[in-house]
């Protein structure tokens, strides 16, 4: 699949439909990788609640709640448009049955073959069972995934996201699961606006030709906070230089606030980076 064709992937999967039914208090996903994209969004493009990904030969969607997954196993009325959208895009084959792997301990179990997996995850799976996934994705296989990271680590007291077996799947395909929630609407209208950023990849890539782009820089900003340093496939120069040349009227100090309102917003953008990417300083530090 090319570049122009995935850029295509929301408006696939909401042809016809202008929402999607929110689900408890959606989580926020982080689309990194340029094989991913966003594709539903909350209040603001740094809600993402929705994402497709192509790996290998392959292709998935993550949710940013466990229960959307069931939207696909339940036959509900109310998303039958959309589920008929996701299947043509992940299988193209109006007749492919999903398949739930909530309670399979082994791909060896799972009848996968011209089927689509759905996994909510918080149905633990092990290190080799993840593998294999990938190791199915890789070959052509069609995944539904979903999980609520904030409810996960408030049922499990004491644990990190980085515990969470989910998300280290996730972080392999080029998702980063956060903690944080979608104060969204419900229904969540598609906002085709939102969603054009695509992924922290191409944002760094397009900072690049244009520092100076508010909305970039705020989606970067807010993502550095998430991420810290392990951005992948990132130049830090690229972000290094962009703080550097940055003018005076967007670098707050103490007796010089930035006033402008637009000014503001890039200055905030121009934080994320400074606390996300240790080491690298404002002009005038």
């Amino acid at each position: 699949m090319g570049d122009a064709d995935f850029d295509q992937v929301p408006h696939i999967l909401f042809n016809g439909i202008s929402n999607l039914r929110r689900r408890g208090c959606p989580g926020t996903l982080i689309p990194l990788t340029h094989n991913t994209r966003a594709v539903l969004c909350g209040n603001d493009s740094n809600e993402v609640i929705a994402v497709a990904i192509r790996f290998g030969d392959g292709k998935c969607l993550v949710f940013a709640h466990c229960d959307y997954p069931y939207i696909f196993l339940n036959g509900e009325v109310d998303d039958q448009n959309f589920v008929k959208n996701c299947r043509q895009w992940l299988i193209q084959d109006e007749n492919a049955q999903f398949v739930s792997i909530n309670d399979a301990s082994s791909m060896n179990d799972v009848q996968y073959y011209g089927k689509i997996l759905v996994w909510d995850g918080h149905c633990i799976k092990d290190e080799t069972f993840m593998n294999d996934l990938c190791v199915y994705l890789q070959q052509g296989g069609a995944l539904i995934c979903g999980s609520v990271a904030w409810g996960w680590l408030q049922v499990n007291k004491g644990k990190f996201l980085s515990d969470f077996p989910f998300t280290r799947f996730c972080d392999y395909i080029g998702v980063k699961v956060t903690d944080n929630y979608s104060n969204c609407p419900d229904p969540i209208p598609f906002r085709s606006e939102l969603i054009e950023f695509k992924n922290i990849y191409h944002v760094v890539q397009e900072l690049a030709n244009d520092p100076n782009n508010i909305k970039n820089l705020t989606i970067i900003g807010s993502a550095l906070k998430e991420l810290g340093d392990t951005l992948p496939g990132v130049v830090a120069e690229t972000l290094q230089n962009i703080v550097l040349n940055a003018g005076n009227e967007l670098v707050p100090a103490r007796s010089c606030p930035v006033l402008d309102k637009s000014c503001r917003e890039q200055s905030t953008g121009l934080c994320g980076i400074l606390c996300g990417l240790p080491g690298i300083k404002a002009c005038g530090e």
